[in-house]
């Protein structure tokens, strides 16, 4: 029999049971669950928790049982051996310790007053024993799903075992938005934040994008937020969320059709086109802004300036469009105007596209205003083809372009193929002979197979120093896993 500790449940994900308002229907996070004759709810929705624990290999969830006819409910922490631990009692008995705690504070600070000089005089040294108390710690977590068997074969060099393993959305990827923080999509529509090495929620978003990879960190009003462009509005979340909160929701704002949101900048902003861009001042209020004509945004900072190019001239400008500055700017030859699309690499260098007498990429440092290089492309990628960078390698690839932006700076033509990641000057990709990896630094650039269980194994959607990051798919369910490097 497993012994539930609850300081060793993660706060989230907390599943959800729902009865309907009818009491005809029981859902678990949104899905149907059914329910046999003669059969209570609850035990029902036990049954369907265990189920959906043992498929994603997961021990112990925290789960929250919703009454609709009543508005009633209840908290539990159910294991995947079948132990339910009922957590209301548990919280009355706090919250009644609460008060209690409460009340003799009160009577303390009014005896206190009677007593401030005794206790001024001894103050120093219970300072100094309070101070030097040990300091409350968060209880260890527990990685989930270790051990579990990848079902495709990861790179060489890398363990067919899992690190740790969670149910992720059919078709999603993951994104590595800071180096502390990987987010994951959720079955349920959720996203969330983990630590990379274990796995360990420590942020949970409303509202997933269907692309995480269109989800940037940026600034909006002073405060970090994740944004990402979905469908008809511009999505924004607090980065910050407190311990005992299950999830933030975002903020939306609608785009109203012809208009395009951009959060690749350090601050997202809206496309309006004509030359307008809508961007936040420093209270978070978008208004407009006229750009200059005949050119297209590079970025808009933290600090709300905008920086815009056009054939000939890189602007500055401030939050209500007066111009700073402008410096001179000379495009590759071949080019008669602005670059018709524009990806930020880092901080300090843009990728630029032309499509005019010709096909015409190159790389703009944006701290000298100067174009490193520029090549002819056999294709230029479209504004839906996600962007892969190494930003310490200084490596890139989009589409059928890799780009080496550091040392030897070149375009590199690429094999046409499904780009899933990048590390270094490796490119990770899904081909028809199974999963490959294509070699930025060598002379011709073709896809290396390794061996695999089948020429349908996922190529890693993320690639880091220690690890690969697999999405796979069994039966019904869909997994990620961290594949740790073993040499």
């Amino acid at each position: 029999m497993t012994i539930i500790d609850p300081q060793k449940v993660p706060a989230f994900p907390v599943y959800t049971l729902q009865i309907s308002e009818d009491r005809q229907t029981l859902t678990l996070d949104g899905a149907q669950v059914p329910v046999l004759d003669e059969e209570d709810f609850i035990e029902a929705g036990k049954n369907a928790i265990i189920t959906k624990l043992t498929n994603h290999h997961l021990g112990v969830v925290r789960a929250r049982a919703i009454d609709a006819s009543t508005g009633q409910t209840w908290d539990m922490i159910v294991a995947a051996t079948g132990e339910v631990l009922d957590l209301t009692e548990q919280q009355e008995a706090e919250l009644a310790a609460t008060a209690r705690r409460q009340r003799r504070t009160k009577r303390l600070m009014i005896a206190g007053v009677s007593t401030l000089a005794v206790l001024t005089l001894g103050g120093i040294g219970t300072a100094v024993v309070v101070a030097n108390q040990p300091a409350a710690t968060a209880p260890a977590y527990t990685p989930q799903g270790v051990g579990a068997t990848l079902p495709a074969a990861p790179p060489p060099q890398h363990s067919a075992t899992a690190a740790w393993s969670h149910a992720t959305r059919a078709g999603s990827t993951v994104n590595l938005i800071s180096p502390d923080r990987l987010l994951t999509a959720d079955p349920e529509g959720t996203v969330t934040g983990r630590t990379p090495a274990t796995g360990q929620p420590v942020w949970r978003g409303d509202k997933a994008p269907e692309n995480l990879a269109s989800m940037h960190q940026g600034i909006w009003a002073g405060k970090p937020v994740y944004a990402a462009a979905e469908r008809n509005e511009l999505r924004l979340w607090p980065v910050d969320m407190p311990y005992d909160t299950p999830s933030v929701a975002p903020t939306s704002i609608a785009l109203e059709p012809g208009q395009t949101a951009r959060t690749d900048t350090h601050a997202p902003y809206i496309d309006l086109g004509d030359w307008y861009i809508r961007v936040p001042d420093p209270a978070g209020t978008l208004h407009e802004v006229m750009i200059p004509p005949g050119s297209t945004v590079l970025d808009v900072a933290a600090d709300g300036t905008i920086t815009t190019i056009s054939a000939t001239t890189i602007y500055t400008l401030d939050n209500t469009g007066t111009i700073l500055t402008e410096q001179h700017f000379t495009a590759p030859e071949g080019t008669t105007k602005y670059p018709m699309r524009v990806w930020l690499l880092d901080d300090t260098h843009a990728l630029l596209a032309w499509d005019d007498t010709e096909r015409i990429m190159g790389v703009l440092d944006t701290t000298t205003g100067s174009l490193l290089f520029s090549g002819t492309p056999r294709t230029i990628p479209t504004a839906t083809e996600p962007l892969l960078v190494d930003r310490d390698a200084k490596t890139a690839a989009l589409g059928t372009v890799g780009i080496r932006y550091g040392a030897n700076s070149a375009l590199v033509d690429l094999p046409s193929a499904d780009l899933s990641a990048i590390h270094g000057t490796l490119i990770y990709a899904n081909t028809t002979n199974g999963p490959a990896t294509v070699n930025l630094a060598a002379p011709e650039a073709e896809p290396q197979s390794w061996a695999n269980y089948r020429a349908e194994d996922p190529a890693p959607v993320l690639v880091t120093d220690d690890a690969v990051y697999v999405v796979a798919t069994q039966l019904e369910n869909t997994t990620i896993y961290r594949s740790n490097k073993i040499q």
